[in-house]
């Protein structure tokens, strides 16, 4: 029997100011995680020497310019450095348009290694914001970068840990904006894009649950109509489609019936009805995935932590879960990690 090889992931580095760095260390001082694939990070090889020194285990760094001179070997970390961020641009814990510039420039570069196909995903760690609005780069997170250099048409954010998973109609907007996104065919559109994804990582026939918008999923018109007016006909027509929707029911009790295996996955109507059930049932292993992109990324489910990086306490399961959870989509098993 032949071995399986190994599918290489690309890891961007995210902001070198945040706990970014600390993370992979951490990860890719897993043996499991090369058991499994052949990781390398685009970012910088100096970040990574610190975040090396800053964990103490006993790894190095070998600097790459082209996947095909990865080495791929467990104690080694291989790194694409683009060389475009000065180590003295760096001061852990302090937003840099430099280290905003560079993040982006390492999702970029991620970017374009998937659609040549030299990698099999794309694995993020945080960036900030901050950081990259101020080296010009208004308002984009990792997802509305991609979809916007890809041309997506429909895309979504799913987050899943454990056995529940949620992807969201809506992510950042306010409350009052996301109830306006609440429309017919938004909610047909994603209910499609979350049953062809699903399909396409080993679902059979994927179970989806549809979260209402307002409480008691409207109570007849009497706390809303969103319900009646359009996440009714909605599921209706996905439903003619084919898509094995049902709702929409009660936020407040839609998340236990997943948990207990009733649903492959919940669409959410904004970002909080998604983002806080995730996070309590399982925030340290919680991993976000994008739907609808031309290619598979999976990202870790926490910001840059400004206020502890460089002190070596950084929680890493979140970010080597995004890289287990890449590797079983890739070969088909679904959300296993």
């Amino acid at each position: 029997m032949a071995v399986k090889e190994r599918p290489i992931l690309g890891i961007t580095m995210g902001d070198a100011a945040g706990i970014g760095p600390e993370v992979l260390a951490k990860s890719l001082a897993m043996k499991e995680i090369y058991d499994i694939s052949r990781p390398f990070i685009i970012g910088s090889s100096y970040a990574m020497t610190g975040a090396i020194k800053l964990i103490k285990k006993p790894l190095k760094v070998h600097e790459i310019n082209r996947v095909s001179e990865m080495l791929a070997q467990y104690g080694t970390i291989d790194v694409m450095d683009m060389h475009n961020l000065d180590p003295k641009d760096i001061t852990v814990g302090k937003v840099s348009a430099a280290c905003g510039r560079a993040s982006i420039e390492y999702i970029h570069k991620a970017m374009e290694l998937s659609l040549a196909k030299e990698i099999k995903a794309m694995v993020t760690a945080p960036i900030n914001k901050e950081a990259t609005m101020l080296a010009g780069y208004e308002g984009l997170g990792h997802l509305e970068y991609l979809a916007k250099a890809t041309k997506a048409r429909v895309y979504a954010t799913m987050l899943a840990t454990g056995n529940l998973r949620c992807v969201h109609l809506t992510t950042h907007y306010s409350l009052r904006d996301a109830c306006d996104h609440v429309k017919k065919q938004r909610i047909v559109d994603y209910l499609k894009l979350t049953d062809d994804n699903f399909r396409n990582w080993g679902f059979g026939k994927p179970r989806i649950g549809v979260a209402a918008l307002n409480p008691h999923a409207g109570e007849d018109g009497m706390f809303g109509r969103e319900e009646i007016d359009e996440i009714t006909p909605a599921v209706k027509e996905a439903v003619s489609q084919g898509v094995d929707a049902t709702g929409p029911l009660p936020a407040d009790s839609i998340f236990n019936h997943a948990i207990n295996g009733v649903f492959d996955v919940v669409l959410v109507m904004y970002h909080d009805q998604g983002h806080i059930p995730i996070k309590v049932h399982g925030f340290e292993k919680s991993v976000s995935v994008a739907l609808g992109l031309p290619f598979l990324r999976t990202a870790v489910d926490h910001g840059t932590a400004f206020d502890i990086a460089g002190k070596g306490i950084a929680n890493a399961e979140s970010m080597a879960e995004a890289m287990k959870v890449a590797v079983s989509l890739i070969e088909g098993r679904g959300l296993t990690g």
